[in-house]
């Protein structure tokens, strides 16, 4: 399940920044090993941490692990749901998984015409494919590059795409209108989080 921690401070505001290092130090730790999907204060407040998909067991360890937990500096309110869509990207298991990323990167010397065409193509896939995540289509600032950052559950549902005569006439369409493109299927390696 994923959460969504809501923090409210039980404390003066001295108290909070006497504990604040740490309590960063722990909300980074945790952003790199994949558990804090995303964390902020609220404008009224507070604070809210959205976890990856953790099982209630690691949910109690982790917040009993907080030194705002450890010192009563807030109190901690959760809400759980399961993740059925996630913008590609976001990777909501702290622990590895068959999950693949693809990156296709495509020359262009008219990004709007590549991306119409290879739109076409995804959404044909979004339609059709066991296993796809989801895509996002990026547009490089000065415009002669173009990505598609794409999620998926396996390399071989990936690999499936390549049986579908209309995904391939669709894609061989998108590459008429490339100078090159090249793609490859990644998988998370490390996750480094700010640490200001």
């Amino acid at each position: 399940m994923i959460h969504i921690i809501n923090l409210t401070y039980l404390v003066s505001p001295e108290e909070i920044k006497e504990h604040m290092v740490a309590h960063k130090a722990w909300v980074r730790t945790h952003s790199d090993l994949g558990r804090i999907l995303l964390s902020g204060p609220n404008d009224n407040g507070g604070a809210t941490i959205i976890t990856a998909d953790l099982d209630e067991e690691t949910l109690n360890e982790f917040i009993e692990g907080d030194p705002w937990k450890v010192h009563n500096i807030a109190s901690f309110e959760t809400s759980s749901f399961t993740a059925k869509n996630v913008s590609p990207g976001i990777v909501t298991t702290p622990e590895a998984t068959p999950g693949v990323f693809l990156v296709n990167v495509a020359t262009t010397e008219s990004p709007e015409s590549s991306i119409d065409a290879l739109s076409k193509a995804v959404e044909h896939v979004s339609s059709t494919a066991t296993g796809f995540q989801g895509s996002r289509l990026l547009t490089s600032t000065d415009g002669d590059a173009i990505i598609n950052l794409a999620a998926w559950s396996d390399e071989d549902a990936f690999n499936k795409i390549f049986e579908d005569q209309e995904f391939l006439d669709r894609y061989n369409t998108f590459g008429e209108t490339t100078t090159g493109a090249k793609y490859r299927l990644y998988r998370t390696s490390r996750v480094i989080s700010p640490s200001k």
